[in-house]
């Protein structure tokens, strides 16, 4: 096999890949990527037997063939390469020569490409096309709030929820993200459940233009963009009914500007950022939202925003982070607030098709 591609290109792949190929494991193939090159192009393959990625890049074959290689050294190689394009030849033995330039040189000993796990093929139930950066779009102002609880299984992942309309959720039992996507009008409604790392290789994939398909069964979803594919396993359990935890009413509901809400926010977490617990107050009263914390060792801030709000005095105590999460994902200029009292949950509304649910803290 020999080839001249742009470095560039390469790394970016080799880079996006790299994450997918597990950090520990019994089966040593999985360390390295599939590299297959034919006319016009080079493809790499990298799965961990759960997630399965493939991408391909132009470049200039000279020979086609196939091998495996180090996917960390090869992205170690790569990072310390500078000249605009490399080229890459392999020999019989699966020895891989990368050289940079007339002086840089490096031979990476690669696998029996025979031995790489085949790409996972998928019988779907149905599928969804939408804009790439729409789905983009979706995971970007939900992600955040998966679980890390491991404990919490149905909770590690992102639930696609397809019937009239695409519900893309995610909670940690804490709070709850959801963006709706309109007028998918599916007939047989399903809800599948995606794993946190794939969400993460998905977002990357979505930084392209042109649509983008979901294929999805009963036990594997499949992401076709422009140059790549991924499949992976989903995970196998009942999402919560998400629904019955959304407000159907409110006391009232506030306009805020989105970056002084941030501000204020971030600025309260200087005298929180080493408390174990750390509290962010929300006072709505007289036309105002006053953003406080305060802790004994370190001091106290306060920040108040002019908002229009001339009901009765609600106080909340709430994470932080929950509000500088979603204020940092979502893109709009203001956002709504709705409040219903000092114990009820807070939900932070962006269009028609964006809300947050963030549960108060008792202290």
């Amino acid at each position: 096999m020999k080839l001249e591609c742009q470095t560039v290109l390469i790394r970016n792949a080799v880079q996006l890949l790299q994450s997918v190929c597990p950090l520990k494991t019994t089966m040593p193939i999985l360390s390295n990527l599939l590299v297959k090159a034919t006319a016009g192009q080079i493809e790499f393959v990298a799965t961990d037997l759960e997630l399965s990625v493939k991408t391909k890049i132009p470049a200039d074959v000279a020979e086609e063939g196939e091998t495996t290689i180090p996917a960390r050294f090869f992205l170690d190689a790569l990072r310390r390469m500078s000249s605009d394009t490399i080229e890459l030849t392999v020999d019989e033995a699966n020895v891989s020569t990368i050289r940079s330039g007339a002086r840089v040189k490096c031979s990476l000993r690669g696998m029996n490409p025979e031995d790489f796990p085949k790409f996972p093929e998928i019988s779907a139930d149905s599928s969804v096309e939408l804009q790439a950066k729409e789905l983009n779009t979706m995971l970007k102002y939900t992600s955040y709030a998966v679980s890390k609880d491991e404990s919490k299984n149905m909770l590690n992942g992102v639930c696609f929820n397809f019937s009239d309309d695409l519900d893309v959720v995610a909670t940690d039992g804490k709070r709850l993200a959801k963006y709706t996507y309109l007028g998918i009008k599916k007939e047989n409604a399903m809800q599948i459940i995606v794993p946190t790392k794939s969400i993460s290789i998905i977002q990357q994939l979505l930084n392209t233009d042109g649509t983008t398909e979901i294929k999805y069964s009963q036990n594997l979803v499949q992401i076709n963009t422009l140059n790549s594919v991924l499949v992976t396993r989903l995970i196998d359990e009942h999402y919560p009914n998400y629904n019955q935890v959304i407000p159907k009413s409110c006391q009232a509901a506030v306009d805020v500007n989105r970056l002084a809400f941030l501000n204020a926010v971030n600025l309260a977490t200087v005298v929180t950022e080493k408390s174990k617990q750390a509290v962010v107050r929300l006072t709505f009263a007289d036309n105002q939202l006053a953003v406080s914390a305060n802790t004994a060792e370190i001091g106290e801030v306060n920040d108040v925003l002019e908002v229009k709000y001339d009901g009765d005095q609600i106080d909340l105590a709430v994470n932080p982070t929950f509000l500088t999460d979603v204020c940092q994902n979502i893109d709009s200029e203001d956002i709504v607030v709705e409040i219903t009292g000092s114990g009820s949950p807070l939900v932070i509304r962006s269009g028609e098709n964006f809300l947050c649910i963030i549960m108060p803290m008792r202290i």
